[in-house]
């Protein structure tokens, strides 16, 4: 039988595409690569009503909505793109972000932050407050409420939606309603039973480019520590409730299970799905595996219900 990691590399071979390398590639070449990489997941992109670019002075913003231009108080998921930090764009995510927009019934609103090392730690944080801010402040302007806001991401961006969510707390801003939390990349221990198992190169993501990822991230390697910067170290208490999905065939799994044991242990509501055979990123993939269209829904869904949005099934 062939598992959903063998399928996504024997496709990428028949496109003449292979995943980035920043361990042995230069930087901008890797970036290039890594759109290049994406870019096959991203074809033939199912219609959307409204797709936006909106420009915040150095906040790059991309709105997506299957309800046209003209409605009001649209609910808003505002979501954050993965790659480590270092890679990756909103072109890289424009599939699943259509997706996510056209199942949910919900406007998402996606941010394409600086990337590290050019910009490191908190500065990508803080351009998450800035947007969620600026929509708190403008998004009537755009059709959208920013009082009836979500908050997400994958990978890296699970971790900037997890920090935008705790700086919310600390500093008294107007909490999201809800997280949604894609295989997130939340603590630097890459000693982890899942880093042991997956993290070796025959799954996709590496433990040894997931500690480069960090490298670029943060400019100190102290800040490995920071709850602000690594998530699974903060208090967790007072949060919004949670959906994370953990991918089976990561090494970054058990960075999801232990989040969520430590978010209920908090007393946050809190649903831990995982994926069992699926690799990391996989819900980029939905032209090609079942398990990305199935965990896609389960988050859209989740979301729709959290803010109450009619939910809108539409085929990809």
């Amino acid at each position: 039988m062939t598992t959903p990691i063998a399928a996504i590399q024997a496709y990428a071979q028949t496109q003449g595409v292979a995943p980035a390398d920043p361990l042995r590639q230069p930087l901008p070449q890797a970036r290039r690569n890594a759109l290049a990489y994406q870019a096959i997941w991203n074809r033939d992109l199912p219609d959307i009503a409204r797709r936006q670019d909106i420009q915040v002075g150095r906040l790059r913003l991309r709105l997506f909505d299957a309800v046209p231009a003209g409605q009001t108080n649209r609910p808003v998921l505002v979501y954050f793109h993965g790659g480590g930090f270092a890679l990756n764009s909103l072109d890289t995510h424009e599939r699943l972000l259509r997706l996510l927009a056209i199942r949910s019934g919900v406007a998402v609103l996606a941010l394409g932050y600086s990337l590290a090392p050019e910009v490191r730690f908190p500065g990508q944080v803080q351009e998450a407050l800035e947007t969620l801010s600026w929509l708190r402040r403008n998004g009537s302007a755009h059709g959208l409420d920013g009082t009836n806001v979500a908050i997400g991401g994958d990978s890296a961006g699970a971790n900037l939606a997890l920090a935008a969510t705790l700086s919310c707390r600390d500093i008294g801003l107007t909490l999201p309603r809800f997280g949604v939390l894609l295989y997130g990349m939340f603590s630097a221990d890459l000693q982890t039973a899942s880093h042991r198992a997956y993290g070796g190169g025959a799954h996709g993501l590496t433990s040894q480019r997931v500690d480069w990822f960090w490298s670029q991230y943060l400019a100190d390697p102290a800040q490995r520590a920071n709850p602000l910067a690594a998530p699974l170290h903060a208090d967790l208490h007072g949060l919004p409730p949670q959906l994370v999905i953990g991918a089976g065939q990561d090494c970054l799994l058990d960075d999801s299970l232990k989040l969520a044991k430590k978010l209920e242990k908090a007393g946050v509501p809190t649903t831990l799905s995982v994926y069992d055979d699926a690799p990391h990123s996989f819900m980029q993939m939905t032209s090609l595996l079942d398990q990305a269209v199935q965990a896609v829904d389960q988050a859209a869904q989740a979301v729709s219900r959290a803010l109450s949005s009619p939910f809108r099934q539409a085929a990809e």
